[in-house]
Protein backbone atom coordinates (compact mmCIF):
# COMPACT_ATOMS: atom_id res chain seq x y z
CA UNK A 1 0.00 0.00 0.00
CA UNK A 2 2.79 2.45 0.92
CA UNK A 3 4.57 1.72 -2.36
CA UNK A 4 1.35 2.29 -4.32
CA UNK A 5 0.67 5.53 -2.48
CA UNK A 6 4.20 6.75 -3.16
CA UNK A 7 3.88 6.04 -6.87
CA UNK A 8 0.50 7.73 -7.06
CA UNK A 9 2.19 11.11 -6.60
CA UNK A 10 3.86 12.75 -9.58
CA UNK A 11 6.50 15.44 -9.47
CA UNK A 12 8.21 17.51 -12.12
CA UNK A 13 11.97 17.53 -12.60
CA UNK A 14 11.99 20.89 -10.82
CA UNK A 15 10.38 19.34 -7.75
CA UNK A 16 12.82 16.45 -7.86
CA UNK A 17 15.69 18.93 -8.07
CA UNK A 18 14.40 20.71 -4.98
CA UNK A 19 13.93 17.46 -3.08
CA UNK A 20 17.46 16.19 -3.72
CA UNK A 21 19.05 19.56 -2.97
CA UNK A 22 17.46 19.50 0.48
CA UNK A 23 19.48 16.35 1.12
CA UNK A 24 22.68 17.70 -0.42
CA UNK A 25 22.40 20.78 1.77
CA UNK A 26 22.82 18.64 4.90
CA UNK A 27 26.37 17.72 3.75
CA UNK A 28 25.67 14.29 5.28
CA UNK A 29 26.45 11.53 2.79
CA UNK A 30 24.01 9.16 4.52
CA UNK A 31 21.13 11.57 4.01
CA UNK A 32 22.12 12.18 0.39
CA UNK A 33 22.14 8.44 -0.25
CA UNK A 34 18.76 8.01 1.44
CA UNK A 35 17.27 10.67 -0.83
CA UNK A 36 18.89 9.23 -3.98
CA UNK A 37 17.69 5.77 -3.06
CA UNK A 38 14.17 7.06 -2.54
CA UNK A 39 14.36 8.87 -5.88
CA UNK A 40 15.18 5.60 -7.62
CA UNK A 41 12.52 3.55 -5.84
CA UNK A 42 9.86 6.18 -6.52
CA UNK A 43 10.42 5.89 -10.28
CA UNK A 44 9.92 2.99 -12.62
CA UNK A 45 13.12 1.23 -11.55
CA UNK A 46 13.37 -0.64 -14.83
CA UNK A 47 13.35 2.65 -16.73
CA UNK A 48 16.06 4.10 -14.48
CA UNK A 49 18.11 0.90 -14.82
CA UNK A 50 17.96 1.08 -18.62
CA UNK A 51 18.71 4.81 -18.71
CA UNK A 52 21.64 4.52 -16.31
CA UNK A 53 23.02 1.23 -17.57
CA UNK A 54 22.95 -0.17 -14.01
CA UNK A 55 21.31 -3.49 -13.14
CA UNK A 56 18.08 -3.31 -11.17
CA UNK A 57 19.46 -5.40 -8.32
CA UNK A 58 22.41 -3.05 -7.90
CA UNK A 59 20.17 0.00 -8.00
CA UNK A 60 18.11 -1.30 -5.09
CA UNK A 61 21.14 -1.79 -2.86
CA UNK A 62 23.65 0.81 -4.07
CA UNK A 63 22.39 3.61 -1.84
CA UNK A 64 21.66 1.47 1.20
CA UNK A 65 25.09 -0.08 1.79
CA UNK A 66 27.22 1.07 4.69
CA UNK A 67 30.01 2.37 2.47
CA UNK A 68 27.61 4.02 0.06
CA UNK A 69 27.78 4.13 -3.76
CA UNK A 70 30.65 4.91 -6.08
CA UNK A 71 30.77 8.23 -7.90
CA UNK A 72 30.04 6.43 -11.18
CA UNK A 73 26.75 5.09 -9.79
CA UNK A 74 25.69 8.52 -8.53
CA UNK A 75 26.47 10.31 -11.80
CA UNK A 76 24.64 7.68 -13.87
CA UNK A 77 21.54 7.82 -11.70
CA UNK A 78 21.55 11.62 -11.59
CA UNK A 79 21.85 11.70 -15.38
CA UNK A 80 19.02 9.17 -15.78
CA UNK A 81 16.82 11.54 -13.77
CA UNK A 82 17.66 14.32 -16.30
CA UNK A 83 19.74 16.19 -13.75
CA UNK A 84 23.43 16.93 -13.38
CA UNK A 85 25.82 17.61 -10.51
CA UNK A 86 27.26 21.05 -9.85
CA UNK A 87 29.50 22.42 -7.10
CA UNK A 88 28.39 25.49 -5.17
CA UNK A 89 29.52 27.61 -2.27
CA UNK A 90 26.89 27.13 0.45
CA UNK A 91 24.97 30.18 1.55
CA UNK A 92 22.10 30.93 3.88
CA UNK A 93 20.00 32.32 1.05
CA UNK A 94 18.05 30.36 -1.54
CA UNK A 95 20.35 28.40 -3.83
CA UNK A 96 20.96 29.93 -7.21
CA UNK A 97 22.74 28.33 -10.12
CA UNK A 98 26.48 28.61 -9.80
CA UNK A 99 28.16 30.98 -12.26
CA UNK A 100 31.15 33.26 -12.44
CA UNK A 101 31.50 36.81 -13.69
CA UNK A 102 35.29 36.57 -14.05
CA UNK A 103 37.66 33.58 -14.28
CA UNK A 104 40.07 32.75 -11.48
CA UNK A 105 43.75 32.52 -12.43
CA UNK A 106 46.99 31.17 -11.02
CA UNK A 107 47.30 29.14 -7.84
CA UNK A 108 43.92 30.47 -6.65
CA UNK A 109 42.30 28.09 -9.12
CA UNK A 110 43.41 25.21 -6.90
CA UNK A 111 42.95 26.70 -3.45
CA UNK A 112 39.81 28.84 -3.38
CA UNK A 113 36.17 27.70 -3.55
CA UNK A 114 35.59 29.77 -6.70
CA UNK A 115 38.71 28.46 -8.40
CA UNK A 116 38.10 24.80 -7.61
CA UNK A 117 34.46 25.04 -8.67
CA UNK A 118 35.50 26.75 -11.90
CA UNK A 119 37.66 23.73 -12.68
CA UNK A 120 35.17 21.08 -11.59
CA UNK A 121 31.87 22.32 -12.97
CA UNK A 122 32.71 21.91 -16.68
CA UNK A 123 33.80 18.32 -15.97
CA UNK A 124 30.69 17.60 -13.90
CA UNK A 125 28.53 19.01 -16.68
CA UNK A 126 29.75 16.23 -19.00
CA UNK A 127 28.74 13.47 -16.53
CA UNK A 128 31.85 11.72 -17.83
CA UNK A 129 33.65 9.83 -15.05
CA UNK A 130 37.09 10.04 -16.64
CA UNK A 131 36.81 13.82 -17.09
CA UNK A 132 35.59 14.30 -13.53
CA UNK A 133 38.29 12.11 -11.97
CA UNK A 134 41.01 13.69 -14.09
CA UNK A 135 40.01 17.13 -12.82
CA UNK A 136 39.90 15.98 -9.20
CA UNK A 137 43.36 14.44 -9.65
CA UNK A 138 44.69 17.69 -11.09
CA UNK A 139 43.34 19.66 -8.13
CA UNK A 140 44.80 17.23 -5.59
CA UNK A 141 48.26 17.19 -7.19
CA UNK A 142 48.27 20.99 -7.31
CA UNK A 143 48.01 21.31 -3.52
CA UNK A 144 51.09 22.86 -1.93
CA UNK A 145 51.35 20.01 0.60
CA UNK A 146 49.39 16.94 -0.47
CA UNK A 147 50.37 14.98 2.63
CA UNK A 148 49.00 17.69 4.90
CA UNK A 149 45.85 17.96 2.80
CA UNK A 150 45.35 14.19 3.09
CA UNK A 151 45.77 14.33 6.88
CA UNK A 152 43.32 17.19 7.12
CA UNK A 153 40.56 15.27 5.35
CA UNK A 154 41.58 12.00 7.06
CA UNK A 155 42.16 10.08 3.85
CA UNK A 156 45.46 8.32 3.27
CA UNK A 157 47.69 10.02 0.72
CA UNK A 158 48.10 6.87 -1.37
CA UNK A 159 44.37 6.19 -1.33
CA UNK A 160 43.72 9.80 -2.26
CA UNK A 161 45.93 9.55 -5.34
CA UNK A 162 44.63 6.15 -6.40
CA UNK A 163 40.97 7.12 -6.03
CA UNK A 164 41.16 9.31 -9.12
CA UNK A 165 43.59 7.36 -11.30
CA UNK A 166 42.70 5.83 -14.64
CA UNK A 167 39.25 4.30 -14.85
CA UNK A 168 38.79 4.05 -11.09
CA UNK A 169 35.55 5.27 -9.58
CA UNK A 170 36.07 6.83 -6.14
CA UNK A 171 33.66 6.38 -3.29
CA UNK A 172 31.04 9.11 -3.30
CA UNK A 173 31.85 9.94 0.33
CA UNK A 174 35.45 10.69 -0.72
CA UNK A 175 34.21 13.23 -3.25
CA UNK A 176 31.99 14.93 -0.68
CA UNK A 177 34.86 15.06 1.83
CA UNK A 178 37.25 16.68 -0.65
CA UNK A 179 34.68 19.26 -1.70
CA UNK A 180 33.99 20.06 1.94
CA UNK A 181 37.69 20.75 2.49
CA UNK A 182 37.46 23.46 -0.17
CA UNK A 183 34.27 24.93 1.27
CA UNK A 184 32.10 23.51 -1.51
CA UNK A 185 28.97 21.39 -1.67
CA UNK A 186 27.28 19.41 -4.40
CA UNK A 187 23.87 20.25 -5.80
CA UNK A 188 21.82 19.02 -8.73
CA UNK A 189 20.30 21.09 -11.50
CA UNK A 190 18.03 20.32 -14.40
CA UNK A 191 19.41 19.53 -17.84
CA UNK A 192 17.46 20.16 -21.02
CA UNK A 193 17.15 17.42 -23.64
CA UNK A 194 19.05 19.51 -26.17
CA UNK A 195 22.02 20.09 -23.87
CA UNK A 196 22.26 16.40 -23.12
CA UNK A 197 22.17 15.37 -26.78
CA UNK A 198 24.82 17.91 -27.82
CA UNK A 199 27.29 16.95 -25.08
CA UNK A 200 30.36 15.55 -26.91
CA UNK A 201 31.37 13.59 -23.78
CA UNK A 202 27.94 12.09 -23.19
CA UNK A 203 27.88 8.43 -22.19
CA UNK A 204 25.44 5.79 -23.33
CA UNK A 205 23.43 6.30 -20.18
CA UNK A 206 23.17 10.01 -20.90
CA UNK A 207 21.86 9.41 -24.38
CA UNK A 208 19.34 6.93 -23.11
CA UNK A 209 18.11 9.26 -20.43
CA UNK A 210 17.44 11.92 -23.04
CA UNK A 211 14.94 9.55 -24.59
CA UNK A 212 12.73 9.97 -21.55
CA UNK A 213 11.76 13.32 -23.02
CA UNK A 214 10.92 16.65 -21.45
CA UNK A 215 7.35 15.59 -20.77
CA UNK A 216 8.22 12.38 -18.92
CA UNK A 217 6.58 12.34 -15.52
CA UNK A 218 8.77 11.52 -12.55
CA UNK A 219 7.02 9.53 -9.84
CA UNK A 220 8.26 11.02 -6.61
CA UNK A 221 6.97 11.93 -3.14
CA UNK A 222 6.34 15.60 -2.50
CA UNK A 223 8.03 15.53 0.90
CA UNK A 224 11.28 14.11 2.16
CA UNK A 225 10.80 10.46 3.21
CA UNK A 226 12.86 10.86 6.36
CA UNK A 227 13.60 13.53 8.91
CA UNK A 228 17.23 14.48 8.69
CA UNK A 229 18.85 14.36 12.13
CA UNK A 230 20.56 17.45 13.48
CA UNK A 231 24.28 17.52 12.67
CA UNK A 232 26.40 16.81 15.75
CA UNK A 233 29.89 18.15 16.00
CA UNK A 234 32.45 15.40 16.60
Amino acid sequence: MAKTARRSQYASTAQLEKFLNQAFQTTDSRQVCLALGEAVRAQNVTTIAIASGIERAHLYGAFASERGPRLSTVTKVITALRLRLVTVQPSASTLERYSYQQPVHGHLRYSTPAGVAELLNPALATSNLRAICSTFGEIIRAQENVAEFARRIQIGRTRLYRSFMGDRSPEFTTVLTILGAFGLQLRVERVSKRKASLDPYSTQGLGQSAELGESAELVFPQQLPVEFPAMVEA
